[in-house]
């Protein structure tokens, strides 16, 4: 596979090499059951690239791996960006304080409360390690504890 190959876009692929794509490595990406829904914020313009970068490379294996998994996107107004267009949504964006607000993962949990990750200085690569450390299946496993049927090893020692 050439590098321009690895770069293009999923949607300008023929269906079935984005479907093969989605595929590889998606083993990784499986979050745990108790994992309802993944909430981005963050300003869409003229701010970190992260999540953007998250957005574009890594959401869709996400999907794909997880399908009832509801990802949701919140882009934040710019004020900053001056608009021609009088229906622009940035039109009359104001931030709270004037301050631009850090970019943020939460992560919503069955049964639990909803976890808000911090996403400022992170590229999306970090950004999916973050979201795999807090909601991966494997770390969800090791928080619940060993499991209560023994293992093959353990009930041959009790026989």
């Amino acid at each position: 596979m050439s590098s321009s190959v690895a770069g293009t876009s999923l949607r300008r692929l023929p269906f079935r090499e984005a479907v093969e794509r989605l595929r590889i490595g998606s083993n990784d990406l499986i979050l745990s059951n108790d994992v309802k829904s993944v909430t981005m914020r963050f300003v869409a313009k003229n701010s970190e690239p992260g999540p953007r970068q998250f957005l574009r490379n890594h959401a869709p294996k996400l999907s794909y791996s997880n399908p009832n998994l509801k990802i949701n996107i919140h882009r934040i107004p710019d004020p900053r960006s001056k608009h021609k267009n009088p229906n622009s949504p940035d039109k009359d964006a104001i931030w709270e304080n004037g301050i631009m607000p850090k970019p943020e993962m939460e992560i919503g949990f069955v049964g639990a409360p909803s976890q808000t990750v911090p996403l400022s200085h992170l590229d999306g690569d970090k950004i999916l390690a973050q979201l795999i450390s807090v909601a991966g299946e494997e770390r969800v496993k090791s928080l619940e504890g060993p499991s209560s049927t023994p293992t093959p090893e353990q009930e041959q020692s009790t026989i």
